[in-house]
């Protein structure tokens, strides 16, 4: 008899197939709900999809031991992660996950409870559905399956203990599927943020508050760059011109050019940070409350809100994610934006068109980040002005001139932008602004790319283009340029934590570890007046 033969003698691989469909709704009907239930924009990704359909399938084919343990393991931190999310709105994070213990009475309050009655004994049913599955049949069992299973479900708690990847990685989204985003939360949770001990850094501010005002704009474009360097573009003095298209189009004269200061030194700080109009180190009230987002702001004075971008889903973690109307991120479309790269954005615009009588959009683009020559990857012979990567022979040499490369394709992007974005709005009042998360550095002092804490790091193009607009000053710190968006939504922010051309420039992380600098800009320019860690961040008086 053939070892085939031995196999399939009490063993039917269709009752595999019947565990595996109890498993995908175990995993994914909870989405289902946060969906159309809570409303949230939860979406499928593909990837997890299929590694989840792998992983129910072995599961499927293991002992009885290995199944429950994970069945149960899943069960756990998803009844953490849908309760924390169909309540609050937002995938829970590792100090949410300590709160359960140091706050359990209002954690298990019945007031806050009967919310989210629903979500326990749904995912309680499903798991008794998948269980009862496994138990009543007579599946497929694959030796030693029960290693690859472990294996498959270590990836993120190896990743988490070893540090091989920082907390960026484990940013959970709420675009995310429920089950990716707990298995990342509770794999930073269990080896990095509790056996460390971290802690939310919070220091009490004078609370903001926003005033309304009239504002005559309609529609308003803000391009949210990636890794954009002031100092290698044409209008900052450097000698090549790597945007003949927009040094063009800028020489306007309703258009202002400015060197922008940024509030972060990575895409994700930097980002939460200028769409909260957030100023101070370790202000998390602000970013909690959402008193000064944009996205709501916006739609509270009644502007339709678009959010597209060529980036991750989890950089939407600290927005108010219900305020936006049109969003789109790259891993919610990842073949959509691997085909039509950063000129997907406005592909995506055209076809949306706007909708409202007053429009705020937003396009967070992607390009010029790293590795520059993928960019204008398949387009060399129109891009690649500057010495191909393959013929450099130093590292500079490739990183200058993959760069360099790398932004004739922006400007042709943000031209088309620009020119798309003025279709749509027509004649009507509206206001663009262009600007980016951080600059890059290229042998600045032995440092290169970004997420280093340096003040050249900041260095941004800012270019505005407004109806009547007044003049600005410059260099002009995101935080400045915020507000001025604020005022163009409606709204006068009042922070009187504010210290006269003081300003900051944060680290990698706006929790632990918190590094940022301060600095004041004068006649000269910016100027560091200090650095400071985490270490004494809580001692520190602003």
């Amino acid at each position: 008899m053939t070892f085939k033969k031995v196999i399939f003698k009490n063993q039917k691989l269709s009752h595999n197939l019947y565990i595996l469909t109890f498993f995908m709704l175990f995993v994914f009907a909870p989405d289902l709900v946060l969906k159309y239930v809570c409303g949230l924009p939860v979406s499928v990704e593909l990837l997890f999809f299929f590694g989840a359909l792998l992983f129910g399938f072995l599961l499927s084919a293991t002992n009885k031991v290995v199944f429950m343990f994970f069945m149960v393991l899943i069960f756990v931190i998803q009844l953490i992660e849908l309760n924390f999310t169909a309540y609050f709105g937002t995938p829970i994070e590792p100090s949410n996950i300590i709160n359960i213990f140091r706050e359990a009475k209002d954690v298990f309050d019945p007031a806050y409870l009967k919310n989210v009655w629903f979500i326990t004994p749904a995912l309680l049913g499903l798991m008794v559905a998948t269980c009862v599955a496994f138990w009543c049949s007579k599946p497929l069992k694959i030796p030693l399956v029960w290693l690859v299973l472990f294996y498959m479900a270590a990836h993120k708690p190896y990743r988490a203990y070893t540090q091989s990847k920082d907390v960026w990685y484990f940013q959970p989204a709420i675009t995310r599927p429920s089950l990716k985003n707990a298995i990342s939360t509770f794999s930073y949770f269990v080896f990095q943020y509790w056996p460390k001990g971290y802690q939310n850094l919070e220091i009490s501010y004078i609370p903001y508050a926003l005033e309304p005002k009239h504002s005559d704009v309609e529609n308003i474009l803000l391009v949210w760059g990636e890794s954009l360097y002031a100092g290698h573009l044409p209008m900052y003095g450097y000698s090549r011109n790597t945007f003949p298209k927009m040094a063009q189009l800028l020489e306007n004269q309703n258009w202002q050019v400015v060197l922008g200061l940024s509030n972060g030194i990575a895409t994700a700080t930097s980002t939460l940070l200028f769409f909260n109009t957030a100023r101070e180190p370790a202000n998390a009230a602000v970013l909690k409350t959402h008193i000064a987002d944009l996205f709501k702001a916006a739609k509270e004075n009644g502007f339709h809100t678009y959010y597209l971008s060529n980036q991750e889903s989890r950089l939407t973690m600290g927005f108010s994610v219900s305020s936006i109307d049109e969003l789109m991120t790259n891993d919610l479309n990842p073949l959509y934006f691997a085909k039509h790269k950063d000129e997907g954005l406005t592909k995506l615009l055209l076809k949306k068109g706007l909708k409202g009588t007053k429009n705020f959009v937003v396009l967070h683009m992607r390009s010029p980040h790293s590795p520059y020559e993928n960019r204008y990857e398949g387009r060399e012979a129109e891009f690649e002005k500057y010495t191909p990567a393959a013929e450099a022979k130093d590292r500079f040499t490739y990183e200058v001139n993959t760069y360099d490369n790398a932004l004739l394709y922006t400007d042709m992007v943000l031209f088309d932008m620009v020119s798309a974005f003025e279709k749509l709005a027509d004649s009507t009042n509206y206001s663009i602004y262009i600007t980016a998360d951080h600059g890059q550095l290229f042998n600045y002092h032995n440092m290169w790319g970004h997420n280093n804490l340096v003040l050249e790091q900041a260095k941004v193009p800012v270019f505005i283009k407004k109806a009547n607009g007044t003049k600005l000053p410059n260099p002009l710190a995101h935080y400045e340029l915020a507000k001025l968006i604020l005022q163009d939504l409606g709204y006068t922010l009042i922070n009187k934590n504010e210290t006269p051309d003081v300003y900051y420039l944060h680290g990698n992380n706006v929790d632990f570890p918190y590094d940022f600098i301060e600095y004041r800009i004068g006649s000269e320019g910016a100027h560091e007046l200090k650095k400071e860690n985490t270490a004494n961040l809580k001692n520190r008086a602003f």
